[in-house]
């Protein structure tokens, strides 16, 4: 299964804060889960082929993962020869019911000899996709600039005061020279306001406030 999502680089978006790894066994099967965050399908790849060749011996590997936002975006499942939609697809229905993007849920099952049932084995896919997952810790992050705004000395206790009562903007880095240059996290869903506020500060257009020097991304 794979299609594109839709999601347009600005909203928050939840992701994995780490890799977690959990054991289920369920009538002598064992389903080892890990859930991880990734950035690349390439990436998502590697870790399935590694995990492969470390459980050789296992009957199964199957994944569900969420990678990009905007039109780029893929979601992606694979039974790995499990009956379809019983292994992957439930790992990815846990990515999409939490809107988690960018990270990764696999499972190694090695075969204890007693069959489950489709719906036997879906359930235990997913209660051990989930058990890692809730171990690995959902987290918003904020798509967000970087503005470097360059500051007279005297005008730095203002722009401070005003600046912290933006919930939309952090300080990363102050340097200090013959004037003042903040370099702020501006989340971009508030870039607007945010230079319209400065610029009422510093009698400036809100377009000449700081300029853009790149992009990142905050947790929540």
């Amino acid at each position: 299964m794979t299609r594109t999502n839709a999601n347009d680089g600005e909203q928050p978006y939840n992701t994995l804060t780490t890799h977690a790894t959990e054991e289920l066994v369920v009538e002598r099967s064992r389903f080892i889960a890990h859930a991880l965050p990734i950035e690349s399908v390439a990436e998502a790849e590697s870790f399935i082929a590694a995990l492969k060749k470390e459980h050789y011996d296992a009957r199964h590997v199957c994944y569900g993962l969420r990678v990009g936002r905007g039109a780029q975006g893929v979601d992606r499942s694979n039974d790995d020869g499990e009956p379809a939609r019983t292994g992957g697809y439930p790992l990815w229905q846990l990515l999409d019911g939490e809107e988690v993007i960018d990270a990764l849920i696999a499972v190694v099952r090695y075969f204890g000899g007693i069959k489950l049932g489709m719906g036997g084995l879906a359930r235990a896919y997913r209660d051990a996709g989930r058990m890692a997952m809730e171990l690995a810790e959902v987290q918003t992050r904020h798509p967000e600039f970087v503005l470097s705004l360059p500051l007279a000395y005297d005008m730095l206790d203002r722009t401070n005061h005003l600046l912290r009562q933006l919930d939309g903007v952090r300080t990363i880095d102050t340097n200090y020279t013959d004037k003042v240059t903040l370099s702020l996290g501006v989340r971009k869903l508030d870039l607007a306001a945010t230079r319209q506020r400065l610029g009422v500060l510093l009698q400036l257009d809100p377009e000449d406030v700081g300029e853009l020097v790149g992009a990142n991304e905050s947790g929540s």
